[in-house]
C-alpha cells in the first residue's frame, strides 16, 4: 500500500503499528482499510495508525478513520491514532475530534502552518471510482481544474445551479491553493466529474456532496451538467444516483439534502425521479429575471436510497468489500500491506 508500512509494536507481536504518509484521500483510503483489515484478522492487542506525516486528508480519508475506529471498537481492539496538523485540522472541520482515538499534542504547529500546496494532487488522468454502462464518476486531474474555470463562467449554469463552488472558482482561480484544497482535501466535500462512458471522453459536469456531516450521516447533493449538448440525456440523473450509492457505502451517508431553484423543472423533475421527496421551501429565496422565486428543499432517507440501489443493482463500492464494518469484514486477509 503505497504510503503505509506494517511494524511491530514489540518483538512478541502484542500489537502492530501501521504508518501513512503524504495523503490520507480518496486515493488512498481504499488500501489503507484493506491494510487495516488484515491486521485486525490477526488478532493484536493493540493497533496504533500513525498519521504524523500525513500532509492532506479529504472526506473519504476521514470517512475512513471513523470506520476504522468503529471496527477495532467492534472488535475490541485498542486503537490509537496520532495525528499530523492536516489530520487534527481536518477532523475539527468535519467535528470528528470527539469521535476517533487520537492522541493531543498541545505543541505541534498551529493549525494554520499547513496549506493545500503541501500536498500534491493527481497530476495524471484518475480512473473512475464508480460507472454504470453509460457514465462513470472519478476524481479530476490537475491539469483539468481549468475546466471548472471554464465552467465558473457558465451563466446559465450559474443562474440555474447556483454553486458556490463554482462562485468561488470564478473569484478566486482553478488554481488557487483555496480552491485546489475544495477539490482534492476538503474535510466535508467530495467533488468527482460526470464523463460519458467508454473513454475517451471529456467531462460534461460534476457532482458533489458538500456540507458533509459523517457523524450524523448527512449530506447536500448538487448536480451541474455544463455541456449543454449533454442535457436531457440523463446523465445528471444517473451521476447522481451513482454518488448517493457510493456515498452510503464510502461515507455512510443516510440522509441526502438538495436545493433547488423553482423555476429549473429539469433539476426539480431531476430530484424527484431519483427517489427525494419535497420537504418544505424558501421563499422568495432567489432573484431571478427581475423575480423573486422560491427554494425548493428536497430530500431522500435511508430507506428511500435503498430503494434507488436496489433499482439499479449497484455494487457494494465501500472499503470493507463485504460491506458495512463488523467483525465478519476481517474474515478475509487483504494483500496490502
Amino acid at each position: 500500500m503505497p504510503g503505509a508500512a506494517r511494524s511491530l509494536l514489540r518483538s512478541d507481536g502484542a500489537g502492530v503499528e501501521v504508518r501513512v504518509g503524504d495523503a490520507l484521500t480518496i486515493g488512498t483510503a481504499f488500501a489503507l482499510c484493506g491494510s487495516i483489515r488484515g491486521h485486525l484478522a490477526d488478532s493484536p492487542r493493540a493497533l496504533v495508525l500513525n498519521l504524523e506525516q500525513v500532509k492532506a486528508v479529504d472526506v473519504v480519508g476521514l470517512a475512513a478513520l471513523l470506520q476504522i475506529t468503529r471496527l477495532a471498537r467492534q472488535l475490541d481492539v485498542p486503537l490509537t491514532i496520532i495525528p499530523s496538523v492536516a489530520i487534527h485540522r481536518g477532523l475539527i472541520s468535519a467535528e470528528l475530534v470527539d469521535e476517533v482515538p487520537v492522541v493531543s499534542n498541545p505543541g505541534r504547529v498551529p493549525l494554520s502552518a499547513v496549506g493545500a500546496r503541501d500536498f500534491d494532487p493527481p497530476d495524471a488522468l484518475t480512473p473512475f471510482l464508480a460507472a454504470t454502462p453509460r457514465v462513470g464518476l472519478r476524481q479530476p486531474a490537475w491539469e483539468e481544474l481549468s475546466i471548472f474555470g471554464e465552467w465558473a463562467y457558465d451563466s446559465l449554469l450559474s443562474q440555474m445551479v447556483g454553486s458556490e463552488l463554482l462562485y468561488r472558482c470564478r473569484h478566486l482561480g482553478p488554481y488557487h491553493p483555496d480552491f485546489v484544497a475544495s477539490i482534492f482535501s476538503d474535510p466535508t466535500s467530495l467533488t468527482l466529474f460526470v464523463q460519458p462512458v467508454p473513454s475517451p471522453a471529456s467531462p460534461v459536469g460534476f457532482v458533489r456532496l458538500y456540507d458533509i456531516r459523517l457523524v450524523e450521516q448527512l449530506g447536500f447533493l448538487e448536480t451541474a451538467i455544463a455541456d449543454p449538448h449533454s442535457l436531457r440525456r440523463g446523465w445528471g440523473v444517473e451521476a447522481s444516483r451513482l454518488l448517493l450509492a457510493f456515498a452510503m457505502d464510502v461515507l455512510a451517508i443516510r440522509r441526502v439534502e438538495a436545493k433547488v431553484f423553482a423555476y429549473n423543472p429539469l433539476s426539480i423533475n431531476a430530484l424527484k425521479r431519483n427517489g427525494f421527496q419535497q420537504e418544505g421551501l424558501l421563499r422568495q429565496a432567489k432573484t431571478y429575471r427581475g423575480r423573486r422565486w422560491d427554494i425548493l428543499v428536497f430530500s431522500i432517507l435511508e430507506d428511500e436510497l435503498h430503494a434507488q440501489r436496489e433499482l439499479e443493482q449497484f455494487p457494494y463500492m465501500g472499503f470493507w468489500e463485504t460491506g458495512s464494518p463488523s467483525p465478519s469484514s476481517c474474515s478475509r486477509r487483504s494483500g496490502a500491506a
